[in-house]
């Protein structure tokens, strides 16, 4: 097994751990949330999340895949990876910005 090979199992069990992970979140995070609007983020969040973790997953696979055809997607697949990131990274910002205006108020 070389290391390359070591390094993709750590990657896909990782992903694979904490998209298990994320499932039982939204429902939790749907009661915990305070307005329909704050929900919607969160659900958002939860949702960029899921589908970041499940094209990592699909990305790991493909990379090691006999198929030519499926390698050339590999590229577009991680641009799409980093869109949903920074996303997630966007969505996670002005939540936390809402947060801290709402505590100010109060």
């Amino acid at each position: 097994m070389t290391i390359y090979s070591v390094i993709q199992l750590v990657i896909f069990s990782v992903l694979l751990l904490n998209t298990v992970h994320l499932m039982p979140a939204f429902g939790r995070c749907l009661k915990a949330a305070e307005s329909a609007f704050q929900s919607g983020y969160l659900c958002a969040m939860l949702t960029m999340r899921l589908a970041r973790n499940i094209l990592g997953l699909i990305l790991v696979t493909a990379s090691t895949a006999p198929n030519p055809e499926i390698h050339a997607l590999v590229p577009k697949g991680i641009l799409l990876f980093l869109v949903l990131a920074v996303l997630n990274a966007a969505l996670t910002q002005y939540m936390e910005r809402i947060r801290v205006e709402e505590g100010a108020r109060f």
